[in-house]
């Protein structure tokens, strides 16, 4: 079973048929959710690595966290007056007037980065230990969180441990590079063709 997560630039948000998403393009189920945190593409990536054969996990943005709650909230696009798990940003309030300065208070952009880069670590080993043949990407922002923490001592102990012959355009490429140009929607996702130029660059990483 091949497989790809990742959030909506690997769900294919704002296309006209999820079909034309690029992990359709390369034969690859597509477990991707808009908005999605690297909390749920780590957790979604071990609960189906006993079952895969095949694998490309597309990070996001690491500032993106999971919170549980009772109280009804909409997020525009993906939850409507959910409750229970649900994927936030800390650019948005969410009708919430007390959820930005909370999520401020309690978030550090340099230890969320950190945190991503443990997911990424830890996942390695779990793919490789169930023998999925798997391939990093970055979605949006890693590409520039690599680059501002490239000297930071603490951050190069986790990078150093990354396999980056799996890990494609790794560190300062991905997605938004590979579709830049190309036309986007409303809410700046790639359309039919960024999506067919980042099938391309994938494919052309994971043939051997």
């Amino acid at each position: 079973m091949k497989i790809a997560i990742g959030d909506s630039f690997t769900y294919g948000e704002e296309l006209s048929d999820r079909r034309l998403a690029w992990p359709s393009l390369i034969g690859y189920d597509n477990l991707g959710l808009p908005g999605a945190s690297n909390e749920y593409i780590f957790r979604t990536a071990v609960d189906n690595a006993s079952t895969a054969t095949h694998m490309v996990v597309g990070w996001s943005d690491s500032a993106r966290h999971e919170i549980y709650t009772y109280d009804p909230v909409s997020v525009p696009g993906r939850y409507i007056n959910k409750t229970g798990l649900i994927q936030v940003n800390a650019g948005n309030d969410y009708g919430k007037p007390w959820f930005r300065e909370l999520y401020g208070k309690y978030t550090d952009l340099r230890h969320q980065f950190i945190r991503t880069l443990t997911y990424m670590v830890a996942l390695q080993d779990v793919l490789s230990n169930n023998a999925v043949d798997y391939r990093y990407c970055s979605a949006f922002s890693n590409q520039s969180m690599f680059l501002k923490y490239k000297d930071d001592p603490e951050i190069v102990k986790w990078t150093d441990r990354l396999d980056n012959t799996r890990f494609i355009g790794y560190p300062y490429k991905g997605f938004v590079e590979w579709a830049y140009g190309t036309p986007q929607g409303p809410g700046g996702h790639p359309l039919e063709l960024g999506h067919r130029r980042i099938a391309d660059e994938i494919l052309r990483n994971i043939r051997h």
